[in-house]
């Protein structure tokens, strides 16, 4: 049951949202007024759309439509803004185009209903062209080229700016000119020819064949592959590569958690070859797993004497502390090279 906060008189049964509305200005107030019905149900929501003028029922009914959900903590903050208690510790309020349907249809003449919802529909659907955003960019440049200018210039006036720009750029300099001269002079477009040019488009990307991509980062992808193969294999593809991109997948293949995936005998023997002070400036620069992981490796006396070290050594240049850290992976990788040392690859277990 909702009620109105106690000790505030003057809040009527039902909040006069045509005043909320002017107070907050149009497009926020059609929101939070959609919040606050979807909030209400459909019932209560029906009892004050009646008494709203056609323009309020139509934004507030678009505005529905464009809810997804509401949780129980923000439910209770637009309640509060109204003037209205009301337990929503497990309240999730669904909106969206059934939820908006439901609300005109049982506050308003059919008729009436269905003429709104026709509006919201069409408010909703998405922008003429906008296809062209989910399709390869080079295929979308080809094809919209090939267009016409008077054609060419509907579509790009309808485009999303950056995807419009990238391709006007590729047209010839006298379709440039006059393509900016059309749009410029674009005023009302008869919604039927925009519609039919959109269908042409879409049929003509079907009978190519849609080419979907997506944006991949090769050497990352390399990476994780390569962290999945025994080492030996892992150094043929490596050797396989130009030297600067071997490099850098490199770098991301020997990261300091790999010391993480050293047999504690064999991380022992490595730190051997390394002075307390040399351990404590790469320890500067490494997380707790790793730092422990270290100091766990060295006898109870040398890890006293290394804390001291990094007492001693204080502040430091991160840049310093990570040069001592990737001298260190140059060294793990040159045993593992040479046979001298084991680290573990992910697809590996021991028993």
């Amino acid at each position: 049951m909702l009620e109105p906060k106690a000790g505030d008189a003057k809040q009527p049964r039902d909040p006069n949202l045509d005043g909320f509305i002017k107070k907050t200005g149009r497009d926020a107030g059609y929101r939070k007024a959609a919040q606050f019905l979807v909030i209400l149900g459909k019932d209560e929501a029906a009892k004050v759309l009646r008494h709203l003028a056609p323009e309020e029922v139509e934004g507030i009914a678009l505005e529905i439509a464009r809810i997804e959900h509401i949780e129980s903590r923000e439910a209770a903050k637009i309640l509060e803004e109204f003037g209205y208690i009301r337990e929503t510790r497990d309240l999730i309020a669904i909106g969206g185009l059934e939820k908006a349907k439901e609300m005109l249809l049982a506050s308003l003449p059919a008729e009436k209903a269905e003429r709104i919802l026709e509006k919201v529909h069409r408010e909703m659907a998405p922008p003429p062209f906008s296809f062209l955003q989910d399709i390869d960019i080079h295929q979308a440049t080809a094809m919209v080229r090939e267009e016409s200018p008077p054609v060419v210039s509907l579509i790009l006036a309808h485009l999303e700016p950056r995807l419009a720009a990238r391709i006007f750029a590729v047209l010839a300099a006298d379709n440039q000119r006059e393509v900016a001269l059309r749009i410029a002079r674009m005023g009302k477009v008869d919604p039927e020819v925009v519609r039919r040019t959109e269908e042409a488009l879409r049929r003509k990307v079907r009978s190519q064949g849609r080419v979907v991509t997506q944006e991949i980062d090769g050497q990352e992808a390399l990476t994780r592959i390569l962290r999945f193969m025994d080492p030996a294999k892992e150094q043929a593809v490596l050797e396989g590569l130009d030297p600067n991109t071997a490099a850098e997948i490199r770098k991301q293949l020997y990261t300091i958690d790999m010391v993480l995936r050293i047999p504690d005998k064999e991380l022992q023997t490595v730190l051997r070859d390394y002075a307390d002070r040399e351990i404590a400036l790469m320890l500067k620069a490494v997380e707790d797993p790793v730092r422990e992981r270290i100091l766990g490796s060295v006898s109870e006396r040398r890890r006293d004497f290394i804390r001291l070290e990094m007492d001693a050594l204080g502040g430091v240049r991160r840049s310093e502390a990570e040069t001592a850290v990737s001298d260190f992976l140059g060294y793990l990788q040159l045993l593992e090279q040479k046979g001298e040392l084991t680290i573990v690859r992910e697809n590996e277990e021991y028993v």
